[in-house]
């Protein structure tokens, strides 16, 4: 037997016990050899099905043959042939004999060593005839195929009645899916050991993403990030930039991010932690690869202490920590090699913050190489936070108008992956088109739109509610909850707990949810939260069922709730729990507690949403005594996004109050004054801004609103000289329509001069009618391609743009002065986008060669080289002669 044949047999045997585990049938998977597949494929009536689910299992096992080839033509090509069959066919002897009948083998968190060594605990030992190099080929294969055993049962469709249907129908998709994520696993070499099995775990465990309303099925809930993630952006301070997050990491070794619920912080460091254990970053972030990622959510340590180093792999990787070898941590920290991400520092009560600091404080004293990347809600702590360890700050922003657009073509894309046949993705193409349309045409929509968590609540809300919406947050929550506790059980006649209903499961979370953040936890102990709901059911006798039944319904049925690690349960998402434990608040009339707690940065959105649960009496008791308070006029304004109703004299109080915040003075009261919406714009149009804080903040609480009704205020300010008042003006336009925006508002500024780095400002450029010069900066040498076209002005300046690059361009301008700074050209042929120039400007460029230049004939007149680096005056004087009109200087 050849070696390709012997590896056929074994990515066929590997195949084979990957399609036992993905039956999850214990007593079908525990039967050796073939006879579990072959009893899946005597359950198609058709020989060409049965043929066609062979031909499939063959490409799956050719794909394990793929991956392994490489691996033996590096490591083992010294080995003698007869030394790599044996060993090979020991792998595929070991995998034949092993009867998969244990329930942990079918456990959420199974990985490839512990699928390894369970194999290994079944079979007698394969490895007695073996060389010292066959057992050590025999033990890579084995951990390897144990991988692929793992992957490719998880890329498999949910096992029901209709997976193999569903498998046939998708039979190329299935296959290019299974190679894909074979291809993402990091390759093992001969003397790969723990870090291999550690990234591999990271990689598999983290590289997933909640899309909520795709599928209730927790497997069907979990999308690759490849197919989710949205690429954030965030400013490195309150009124700066707004970059692209990978570009600002690029800089920096300790990074704070901050960023409101919803953005997507724990996303990010999910990505950044695949990025690292798959050393698969983007070019910029290319100094990250060769690192190791460690995910710290603080959440898990509210009631405990927070972790030392050597149980960094708690939340990842604790079925291997046991072969970790000693120090292991400790190397990767000193070495510089680890990431440390660590999530959610508003999650800790107020009262451990300064434990926090303290911990990250002495960690990165220890620790100096390593990379830390720390995650909290802006009320969880303020941007200095971590000055004094040397912490960049980067601030979250909502989804641009273009992410926006991705995230839902992305939604609908992981959407059609459950779907099989092409109706059904046609219908989920109107949808994406109907939903983008909506958001285009309704301000509410585009603000809610702007959070990765709410918008994907909007897709699902959309294709659930046949193409209506919402109109406020609160409905969005109202009717996702809805959707997620009742419908689609209904819908598809799964069967309920009698007396369980979407109304009793409403009261039973909203208690548990109320009850952990009175008690400031996140998470808790599964007996207590057990011990906790059992208390609330005693007051519901028409419950037909054990406790343990109610709870075990409410973690899988519910979608609302999770177990995160062993023994601990949470709310999948925090915003969630806020909602359900303030509608808990309001329907017990504990309007007194929500004031007592109403400072805690942990009960703000709690008060937010009280506000729009409560009855009109409770929410006129909970805002007049949160005015008494004196100290909350800003979580007042807040609340006013969700308060459905109130009287006359309320609100002129409120406005009162108000009054005193205006004009804002930083972008945390500008983003607190906008979530009031239309009820600020008057507000904000008669307040008077002077300082250039007050003047920033001020248009973007404007444009926080999303409303259009603002763009005639924020052009009040178009025309303002000051250089941080426009870049915020600038940077508001991703809120909006790109046209609508420009010609609202950039068309009302007198700036004559811009400099342009970016797409955004590029884009602007379309607008600014007093414009007269522009200065084009090759940064990242893609937003030319964004413009086909722009404007004339008088002078047109370009800066270190590589000749090779300039022949790419396809704009087409004319501008009176040509200004080209910092180049090295051959000769003028690339400009040819450029026209009727009658002036050309050299300054530190040098230049081989004046061809090119005729283009210009009939309209130049002078040319001028100055700076360090001067054109060579034989150059200067060929031209002189060549077109003796021109005026050349020196």
């Amino acid at each position: 037997m050849s070696i390709e044949a012997a590896l056929i047999t074994l990515g066929t045997v590997a195949v084979r016990t990957a399609t036992k585990l993905w039956l999850g049938d214990h007593k079908l998977a525990a039967e050796v050899g073939a006879s579990a597949v072959d009893q899946l494929s005597g359950r198609l009536a058709k020989e060409r099905d049965r043929r066609k689910f062979q031909r499939l299992m063959d490409d799956f096992a050719e794909a394990v043959v793929d991956r392994l080839e490489p691996i033996i033509d590096a490591e083992f090509r010294g080995l003698p042939e007869n030394e790599q069959l044996a060993a090979i066919e020991a792998v595929r002897d070991t995998f034949a004999q092993a009867a998969l009948d244990d329930g942990d083998l079918f456990a959420a968190d199974l990985d490839a060593g512990h699928l390894d060594r369970s194999i290994r605990g079944r079979v007698p030992s394969q490895t007695t005839l073996l060389s010292a190099d066959g057992t050590a080929l025999y033990d890579l294969l084995l951990r390897e195929c144990s991988g692929y055993v793992i992957e490719i049962s998880r890329g498999l469709p949910a096992f029901s009645a209709n997976a193999l249907t569903e498998l046939l129908r998708r039979d190329r998709e299935m296959l290019d899916g299974i190679r894909e994520v074979l291809a993402r696993l990091p390759q093992r070499d001969r003397s790969a050991g723990f870090d291999y099995d550690y990234r591999q775990l990271v990689a598999r465990k983290l590289d997933h993403v909640e899309m909520f309303g795709v599928t209730l099925a927790d497997a069907g809930r979990r999308y690759p990030l490849s197919v989710a993630y949205i690429g954030l952006t965030a400013a490195t301070d309150e009124v700066g930039p707004v970059q692209r997050v990978e570009e600002l990491l690029a800089g920096t070794r300790r990074v704070f991010i901050r960023g409101e619920a919803g953005l997507g912080k724990t996303t990010l460091l999910q990505w950044i932690a695949v990025r690292s254990a798959l050393n698969d970053f983007p070019p910029k972030l290319a100094a990250w690869n060769g690192t190791i990622p460690f995910f710290i959510p603080l959440r898990r340590y509210a009631g405990r202490d927070l972790p030392t180093p050597e149980q960094f792999l708690d939340e990842v990787g604790k079925y291997i920590a046991d072969e970790m070898p000693p120090g292991w941590v400790l190397q990767k920290l000193r070495d510089g090699s680890a990431v440390l991400l660590v999530d959610g520092v508003d999650e800790l009560a107020a009262g451990r913050r300064e434990e926090a600091r303290g911990w990250l404080r002495d960690l990165v004293s220890a620790f100096p190489r390593a990379r830390v990347v720390v995650t909290s809600r802006p009320g969880g702590a303020p941007p200095q936070w971590l000055r004094d360890e040397q912490f960049s700050v980067m601030a979250l922003q909502p989804m641009s108008r273009d992410d926006v657009r991705l995230f839902v073509a992305r939604w609908h894309a992981a959407m059609q992956l459950t779907r099989v046949d092409d109706e059904s993705r046609r219908t989920l193409g109107t949808y994406q088109t109907g939903l983008l349309e909506l958001i285009e045409n309704r301000g509410h929509l585009r603000k809610l739109a702007g959070y990765p968590l709410l918008c994907a609540l909007l897709c699902a809300l959309h294709q659930d509610r046949r193409a209506t919406l919402p109109t406020n947050r609160m409905e969005l929550y109202e009717v996702a909850l809805h959707m997620l506790v009742e419908r689609r059980d209904v819908e598809r006649r799964i069967a309920t707990i009698d007396g369980l209903g979407r109304t009793e499961k409403l009261l039973l979370l909203g208690d548990l949810a109320y009850w952990l953040i009175r008690n400031g936890y996140t998470d808790v102990e599964i007996p207590r939260a057990i011990y906790r709901i059992s208390q609330r059911l005693q007051a519901m006798p028409q419950v037909k069922a054990s406790i343990q039944d109610v709870y075990r319904n409410l973690l899988e049925r519910s979608g609302l709730l999770r177990e995160p690690v062993d023994g601990r349960v949470d709310f999948v998402h925090r915003t969630f729990q806020e909602y359900l434990a303030a509608q808990d608040a309001m329907n017990t009339d504990d309007v007194g507690t929500v004031v007592q707690n109403a400072h805690l940065d942990q009960w703000h959105e709690v008060v937010v949403m009280a506000v729009g649960h409560a009855s009109q009496k409770q929410r006129e008791e909970l805002l007049g005594k949160l005015i008494e308070r004196g100290d909350l006029h800003l979580l007042v304004l807040a609340s006013m996004e969700t308060a459905p109703e109130m009287n006359a004299d309320l609100r002129r109080e409120i406005q009162v109050k108000t009054l005193r915040l205006l004009p804002p003075d930083s972008m945390h009261k500008a983003k607190t004054i906008a979530a009031a919406g239309p009820y600020v714009l008057d507000l904000l149009a008669n307040c008077q801004p002077r300082t250039t804080d007050e003047v920033t903040a001020t248009i973007r609480a404007l444009a926080e609103t999303r409303l259009e009704e603002a763009l005639p205020v924020i052009a009040r300010f178009a025309s303002d000289s000051r250089e941080r008042v426009f870049q915020e003006i600038l940077q508001c336009m991703l809120l909006f329509d790109e046209q609508t925006y420009g010609e609202a508002v950039l068309a009302k500024s007198a700036r004559t001069h811009l400099a342009v780095r970016d797409d955004l400002t590029m884009a602007a450029a379309n607008y600014l009618a007093a414009l007269n010069q522009i200065d084009l900066h090759l940064t990242d040498g893609s937003f030319y391609y964004s413009y086909y076209e722009l404007f004339d002005v008088s002078m047109l300046r370009l800066h270190e743009w590589p000749e090779s690059t300039l022949a790419m361009v396809d704009l087409h301008i004319r501008t009176t002065t040509l200004g080209l700074h910092d180049m090295e050209l051959n000769d003028l042929r690339s400009l040819k986008f450029v026209d009727s120039v009658v002036e050309l400007r050299l300054e530190n460029t040098r230049l081989k060669s004046f061809t090119g230049i005729e283009r210009w004939q009939d309209t130049l007149r002078r040319v001028s080289s100055v700076g360090l680096v001067h054109v060579p005056q034989a150059l200067l004087d060929d031209l002189r002669a060549r077109m003796p009109h021109v005026i050349v200087t020196p």
